[in-house]
């Protein structure tokens, strides 16, 4: 079963399969280009106090190429649903401590819902660790981050591989 289609960027950088200029242009045709805003701005349904934050998380998923227009509402409600969250975790330990044991299942129950729901916003926006990890980034782009110059121990450990296969 072939796997997931990739962007021809990375293809074309894996350089594992050959693509003629024709084919190339063919298979960029077919992908989806969004443009990357100016700037990331809350939806309109956002409540005030949570701009802030959302302007500056949209900021780094900007910057990191992360984000576009299409992605404010799931960051919108990420922010919601931890906002939510965090107000049920206040009501649960609240009962906790009163000894309600009633309303802090209750509570507990929909802290949990919030909290699921923040999660999987997260994890499409590539907030999480292990969706980040997820993201594939072409050989010629890594190769192209690191350092040109080489320090005198990767000089070394160079050379020492060299003579090890040599003789």
């Amino acid at each position: 079963m072939p796997g997931k289609r990739q962007p021809t960027d990375l293809v074309v950088a894996g350089g594992r399969k050959h693509l003629s200029r024709s084919e190339e242009e063919q298979r960029r045709d077919q992908e989806v280009h969004v443009p990357v805003p100016e700037q990331a701005e809350p939806p309109r349904w956002l409540p005030k106090k949570l701009h802030v934050e959302f302007a500056q998380i949209g900021e780094i998923l900007r910057t990191a190429g992360l984000y576009s227009e299409l992605d404010r509402d799931a960051l919108g409600q990420y922010f919601l649903a931890r906002e939510r969250w965090q107000r049920a975790d206040k009501l649960a330990s609240a009962a906790i401590r009163a000894k309600d044991e009633a309303a802090a299942t209750k509570w507990a129950g929909v802290q949990a819902t919030y909290f699921r729901q923040c999660r999987q916003c997260a994890e499409v926006l590539g907030l999480s660790i292990s969706s980040r990890c997820r993201l594939v980034v072409p050989p010629a782009m890594r190769a192209a981050t690191s350092p040109v110059e080489e320090d005198e121990f990767t000089k070394t450990l160079r050379a020492r591989q060299e003579r090890a296969v040599g003789g």
